[in-house]
């Protein structure tokens, strides 16, 4: 519950006045993790993608995509101390759902990890979520 109410305490504070401007450090963190991600890019499978205007998850013919330019949070967390790696929440809304990606990184380097909603999970389900998704060339 902590983290839906920081997702809600982040959109109406940064989003509501302005819901498309995004801050230039939004557009670095999205510029940073801008491509497309997998499990295992050489096997079909669940997609991410991230850009500076969208977010978008993708698997068994079935998308999501984010309906308003995407913004970072750097404290989703709040007081909690966030998992090791964390560098920020990539956080969009989409139809029905919201798009959640944090953004990590290990020795392994960059990863995304998916934050589903419940609408999301009933989309796509859990295994389709799970896992480090790594930068695809």
């Amino acid at each position: 519950m902590p983290r839906r109410a920081a997702w809600i305490l982040s959109l109406s504070c940064a989003a509501l006045p302005a819901l498309a401007q995004q801050s230039s450090n939004d557009v670095a963190m999205l510029t940073k993790y801008a491509g497309t991600w997998a499990v295992d890019c050489a096997k079909p499978g669940t997609r991410l993608s991230v850009a500076v205007k969208t977010l978008t998850l993708r698997s068994g013919g079935k998308q999501l995509a984010s309906n308003v330019p995407p913004m970072a949070a750097f404290s989703y967390f709040g007081q909690q101390k966030p998992p090791a790696g964390f560098e920020a929440a990539l956080l969009a809304d989409a139809p029905n759902s919201q798009l959640v990606f944090f953004a990590m990184s290990d020795p392994s380097g960059p990863y995304l990890t998916v934050e589903a909603d419940g609408p999301t999970v009933k989309q796509f389900g859990t295994a389709a979520l799970a896992g480090k998704f790594r930068r695809c060339a």
